[in-house]
């Protein structure tokens, strides 16, 4: 069949700073938690797909070619997201079509390269990735 995209952001991020984020992005998350993506993604559902593509194939997300293009679109799009009043986290996993996520791993932006992260994500995982800021 085909590779998925999925995502949540936390139910608290203010709706209008999101709103200005994503609305020239084709990623498009609605709010939700580990649970809600978890679900969605043992049903084969589409309410938390993040893409309105037919199949998330091509996606450079976890193709390990940190060069690609649309990693820095990633970039751009989680390093705005994470100025939004109220924003915790995202949630992302990529799995092919009826594989449920079978590990879940946490981060902070802060703390990785995001090219270098995303390109290397493993399927049928879901990702926490915390933007909130982070106090040394």
């Amino acid at each position: 069949m085909c590779y998925f995209l999925y995502g949540a952001v936390n139910r608290e991020i203010n709706e209008r700073d999101y709103k200005n984020i994503i609305k020239n992005s084709k990623y498009h998350f609605v709010p939700g938690d580990i649970a809600d993506v978890n679900s969605c993604v043992a049903n084969c559902a589409e309410n938390y797909r993040i893409t309105s593509n037919h199949c998330d194939c091509e996606s450079a997300v976890g193709g390990k070619d940190i060069y690609n293009e649309e990693l820095k679109n990633w970039e751009e799009l989680l390093l705005k997201l994470k100025t939004a009043q109220g924003i915790k986290y995202v949630l992302l996993s990529k799995n092919w079509w009826k594989e449920t996520n079978t590990k879940q791993e946490t981060i902070h932006i802060d703390d990785v390269d995001i090219a270098s992260f995303l390109a290397d994500i493993e399927n049928n995982c879901l990702y926490q990735i915390y933007l909130y800021p982070k106090y040394y």
